[in-house]
C-alpha cells in the first residue's frame, strides 16, 4: 500500500513539477513606441527675475499671430534655463514669435538658443544665427544677436514688452525641413 501511494506521489510530482513554465521575467514584452507629433519650441534664456513668457505661432505662413499664445512661467536666475513650449498636436507652425514678458521690472533678457523639433528631427538655433532666423519687433526692444541681449524700450516712462518676430523668409523654409 505504501509503494502504492508512494508511486502515485511521483507520477503526480512529474505533472505538477515538470510543466514547462516560465518567469514572468523570461517573458518577452513588447512596447509600442510612442511617436510625439507635437511640434517643440526650446527657448533657453537666462531672465534675472520671475516672469511669463510666450510664444505664438501662426499656420498659414503669415506674420498674423491671432492664435491663443502658449505661455511659461520665469524663474528668476542668473544661470540659463530652458522654456519648452508644446503646440497642440494637430498643429504644424509656419511662423513663431517670441514674446519675453509681462513683468515690468525685468531686467534685460538674454536670448542663447532655441531648438524647433518635431517628429524626432531637430533644428538648432544659436548665437549671432539667431539674427538670420528673428528680428526685434523695434517699437518694444532692441535685439543683439552677438550677445543674445534684449532690451525692453521705455516709451513714456512705461516698459515695452519685448518680442521678436520671425525673417519669414528665413525662417518658414527651416520649419518646413522638419516636416519631410
Amino acid at each position: 500500500m505504501k509503494s502504492i501511494l508512494f508511486s502515485v506521489f511521483i507520477i503526480a510530482m512529474l505533472f505538477v513539477g515538470c510543466k514547462n513554465e516560465k518567469s514572468v521575467d523570461d517573458l518577452n514584452v513588447v512596447k509600442s513606441e510612442a511617436v510625439d507629433n507635437s511640434f517643440k519650441v526650446t527657448v533657453n534664456v537666462i531672465a534675472k527675475k520671475d516672469d511669463d513668457f510666450s510664444l505664438f505661432y501662426s499656420e498659414d505662413g503669415t506674420t498674423n499671430f491671432s492664435a491663443k499664445p502658449i505661455w511659461q512661467k520665469v524663474k528668476g536666475n542668473d544661470v540659463e534655463q530652458s522654456l519648452v513650449y508644446t503646440l497642440p498636436e494637430e498643429v504644424y507652425p509656419t511662423e513663431l514669435r517670441l514674446d519675453f514678458g509681462l513683468n515690468k521690472v525685468q531686467e534685460d533678457i538674454v536670448l542663447k538658443g532655441l531648438v524647433l523639433e518635431y517628429k524626432g528631427k531637430t533644428k538648432l538655433i544659436a548665437g549671432p544665427e539667431l539674427g538670420k532666423y528673428f528680428r526685434a519687433d523695434q517699437n518694444k526692444c532692441t535685439f543683439d544677436p552677438a550677445t543674445g541681449v534684449i532690451k525692453a524700450l521705455v516709451t513714456n516712462g512705461e516698459r515695452q514688452g519685448p518680442s521678436l518676430y520671425p525673417h519669414e523668409t528665413v525662417l518658414k523654409p527651416e520649419m518646413e525641413k522638419l516636416a519631410k
